[in-house]
């Protein structure tokens, strides 16, 4: 059923032209966590200078989003390192360059209409894309979650918890899939500049609103207007039940943006 909802030829070539961005970030994904892995050290001695900086700068690193709750935990820590700012912002930069080749291109030179000239509906062409990035997606967490853990386990194996890293990388990955109906409906709803700069401008406006947040219960109120609110590392790796909510709210925002997508691109006027 699913398969016949895209068209195989088309999802096969987007897939291997874009497969080199894809091992792109994952080579950064790898060198940022190899790094972190080996930083970690359980003897809580070998991390003095990480406690002073934290100690000494708490407003700095927590606006951006580098806050370790337990310095003995690798989950924790990796959490803390990687999943407060720095993956985000690789996800935030690898689906906007995805969608903008995926999607945005094609409306933006016209040759969208060379691939509605073909036997495929607008709906087909437009899913077939969209599987695209989600398969991207869902690659680049999984590679997260193998090399956070992979590591981990060749460092300080007795530390890793496969089962949390995973629900994180899990829940990640629904986070970045609703930022990714955001891109993709500003690019097929909107023309031109306006369409690029909406795809790109809110995410960062909601990545903005996160960091902000992170300054204490001065700043609480910005957590209400960005989706980063529902993503929380320390909630994913305790299993908590709030995490879960989280994540079904994303996945119900992303069912109906993809929906209000399907519906415009097939009402807008496409006459170029």
């Amino acid at each position: 059923m699913v398969i016949s909802m895209i068209n195989l030829t088309l999802y096969k070539k987007e897939m291997k032209q874009n497969m080199l961005i894809f091992l792109i970030f994952v080579s950064l994904t790898i060198l940022y966590g190899v790094i972190v892995s080996a930083l970690f050290d359980p003897v809580a001695e070998g991390l003095g200078w990480m406690q002073i900086m934290q100690e000494t700068y708490p407003e700095m690193l927590d606006f951006i989003g580098f806050n370790v709750a337990q310095f003995n935990d690798y989950q924790y820590f990796v959490s803390g390192y990687l999943y407060g700012m720095l993956f985000i912002l690789f996800g935030l930069i690898y689906i906007n360059i995805l969608s903008n080749r995926l999607i945005y291109r094609y409306l933006d030179r016209g040759s969208i209409v060379l691939l509605l000239a073909t036997p495929n509906s607008r709906t087909k062409i437009i899913i077939t894309q969209i599987k695209v990035l989600g398969t991207y997606i869902f690659a680049l967490t999984m590679s997260m979650f193998l090399i956070t853990g992979g590591f981990g386990a060749i460092f300080n194996p007795a530390y890793v918890d496969f089962g949390k890293l995973f629900y994180l990388n899990i829940s990640f990955c629904i986070m970045l899939t609703f930022i990714c109906s955001v891109m993709v409906l500003c690019h097929c709803l909107f023309e031109g500049k306006l369409a690029q700069g909406l795809g790109i401008g809110l995410p960062i406006i909601f990545f903005f609103m996160r960091l902000v947040s992170n300054l204490g219960d001065n700043y609480e109120i910005a957590s209400y207007f960005t989706p980063f609110s529902l993503f929380n590392p320390m909630l994913c790796i305790n299993y908590d039940a709030l995490s879960f909510v989280y994540n079904g709210i994303l996945i119900a925002l992303s069912i109906v943006l993809f929906g209000f997508t399907l519906f415009g691109f097939n009402k807008r006027d496409l006459s170029i």
